[in-house]
């Protein structure tokens, strides 16, 4: 099929021969994400990525990253007016803070939440790297979904690896919206296969990393299962289990 900007990275990843080409462009769109966000490029002084950052703020994973990453500075500059507007935003919720009724031993069970744990289940929601992950990655989902009408595009689907179980439910929530039912059709039964085969060649690989450490087995050959317990984890969940933190250059 005639390549473009758009297809060029979801081509890239089913010539990876990743376990799970998905995971390969999430890798990708996180990094990038990260380098925006936190790196040479200093992103996070423009006043209006400082905006987005001190509203959405970032996620327990991606905190680790960003301190990953390296950049002290930069952490410490997106964290600090983060902060001011989070504790003028907490001062107004603990200013109007009503506690419920204490229930008795057949009292009805109140209706709704207090407002401030309502606010809370937003604010720890709450992702600027997500928010860019996510936008990125539906882009590659309606991609993929456009390139599998190529029958070329869907010769490489066929020989790959599959999916992680994380992209198979994002692919399958959004192939109705892409795919008319004859596209379905194709899309379930080979994906269906795929994952058949291939979680049978993961559970193949974990059964022999295991046999391995039978004394009997000492001096076999480790076949194709040295790595068998980072790439059954990548299948169950999705991610790069065996990879390092990502830092700057």
């Amino acid at each position: 099929m005639k390549e473009h900007i758009d297809t060029i990275p979801v081509s890239e990843a089913y010539e990876s021969a990743d376990e799970c080409p998905f995971c390969w462009l999430e890798r990708q769109v996180e990094q990038k994400a990260i380098r925006y966000t936190a790196g040479p490029c200093a992103s996070y002084m423009e006043p209006d990525v400082r905006g987005a950052t001190d509203s959405q703020g970032f996620c327990r994973m991606h905190f680790k990253k960003l301190y990953d990453y390296g950049n002290s500075l930069g952490n410490a500059l997106m964290m600090q007016s983060y902060l001011i507007g989070l504790r003028k935003e907490l001062d107004v919720q603990l200013d109007n803070l009503e506690l419920p009724p204490k229930k008795g031993l057949f009292a009805k069970k109140p209706q709704g939440d207090m407002p401030i744990l309502e606010w809370l289940r937003k604010k720890n929601a709450s992702c600027f790297l997500c928010g860019k992950i996510n936008y990125n990655m539906n882009r590659y989902y309606a991609t993929f979904f456009h390139m599998i009408k190529d029958a070329e595009f869907r010769t490489k689907v066929e020989g790959s690896k599959g999916l992680c179980m994380h992209h198979l439910e994002k692919l399958l929530e959004a192939s109705g919206e892409y795919l008319g039912n004859g596209e379905r059709e194709w899309f379930f039964e080979t994906v269906g296969n795929l994952m058949h085969d291939n979680l049978t060649r993961i559970q193949g690989d974990l059964d022999w990393f295991v046999d391995k450490f039978d004394y009997r087995n000492a001096t076999a050959d480790w076949k194709n299962s040295k790595d068998a317990v980072s790439r059954t984890m990548q299948k169950l969940k999705g991610g790069f289990p065996a990879d390092g933190p990502f830092q700057q250059k």
